[in-house]
């Protein structure tokens, strides 16, 4: 029993180390931020010239935010924003910014080219009629040509950002890389001209959004900072629309905190006794409550109300606050299909953002 102790004793060394080194990696990586929500504008139709499928067209702008950690040692190669609409009611139909280039060289470039092909040729006869004589002649031929090109060629370019459709046209890509100045912090605009079905009021965006470079202990390219949230919006002008996306917003909030507050309960029921500890710590035993519950329980695509394994061995509160969470998500969707009259508001469409 005391060798089964000791050994029970180290694992759970190895796993507050390896604990401690997941929490000094997530210190350093790069953090991203974007708002919780951000107002749809209606757009007159008649001002924008890509064809519709009968619904309305609404503009999103939204500010992207980068932070890099002081303890970070590394560089970053890029960043990769992705912006969905799961529930496949909102279709992009354009973006902004489109793909752009850049040269660390201003102006054309100046080629010149010479080419010189020399000719030699070297000769030698000889004959010999034997009751006259003999006789031989012997000779050079030199030919040099010279031929001088000079012309102007545009300078090698390189992609600064990079944009495109995903999710079938529900969503747009977005890919930033360092330019002359490699300053990747800060904030970068972003615009979605999108189709709404008609009378919609309100919806659910989920924003992706990854760094991707080398760190001080590899130089290979790898995943160094990642971020995923729900982004609402609602049509401006709808304050209705406008308050059950608040709501969403502090019930999610409110979620997080209670799940963050309760990771120690949550902890002993995932395992409940030595036996299970200790299986989990040889990797033969899964947690009965998975550790990544809480995000299958906010990006999830359906509700499980009953007999849900992910959910159903959690405390009592935190799944009492899961269940208004699943409410006010729901409630929120559902004004994505909203069949009555909505406020509109003329904007003209001229150039993105």
């Amino acid at each position: 029993m005391t060798i089964i102790y000791q050994l029970v004793s180290f694992l759970g060394l190895l796993g507050c180390l390896a604990q401690t080194a997941v929490v000094r990696a997530a210190e350093a990586a790069v953090n991203f931020d974007a708002p919780a929500i951000v107002v749809a504008e209606p757009i007159n139709p008649d001002v924008v010239e890509w064809p519709t499928l009968g619904g309305d067209l609404v503009r999103l702008r939204v500010p992207l935010s980068t932070f890099q950690s002081p303890e970070f040692r590394g560089e970053i190669s890029e960043y990769i924003v992705e912006i969905e609409s799961p529930y496949q009611t909102i279709r992009v139909i354009d973006f902004w910014p489109k793909n752009e280039v850049y040269s660390d060289i201003e102006g054309n470039v100046n080629v010149e080219s010479t080419k010189q092909a020399d000719n030699n040729l070297n000769f030698q006869l000889s004959g010999a009629y034997e009751p006259l004589g003999r006789g031989s002649v012997q000779g050079d031929f030199h030919n040099k040509s010279n031929t001088q090109e000079s012309y102007q060629r545009k300078p090698p370019m390189q992609i600064l950002t990079s944009s495109g459709t995903i999710g079938r046209g529900y969503g747009v890509f977005f890919k930033f890389r360092p330019g002359p100045l490699p300053v990747m912090e800060g904030v970068r605009d972003v615009a979605i001209l999108a189709e709404v079905p008609r009378g919609w009021r309100a919806d659910m965006l989920q924003v992706t959004m990854r760094a991707v470079g080398s760190s001080a202990y590899s130089n290979r390219p790898q995943t160094v900072g990642e971020t995923r949230l729900w982004m609402t919006t609602n049509r401006e002008g709808d304050v209705a629309a406008g308050e059950q996306a608040k709501r969403y917003v502090t019930q999610e909030r409110a979620l997080r905190s209670l799940a963050a507050s309760s990771q120690a309960r949550v902890q002993d029921k995932s395992l409940p006794t030595f036996w299970h500890k200790l299986g989990a710590s040889l990797e033969v035993i899964d947690p009965k409550i998975p550790n990544d519950y809480l995000q299958q329980i906010i990006f999830g695509s359906t509700n499980k109300y009953y007999d849900n394994a992910t959910t159903n061995r959690l405390p009592v509160d935190l799944r009492v606050a899961i269940l208004d969470y699943w409410d006010v998500r729901d409630s929120l969707v559902g004004l994505a299909r909203n069949t009555a009259p909505a406020h509109t508001v003329h904007v003209t469409f001229n150039d993105l953002p």
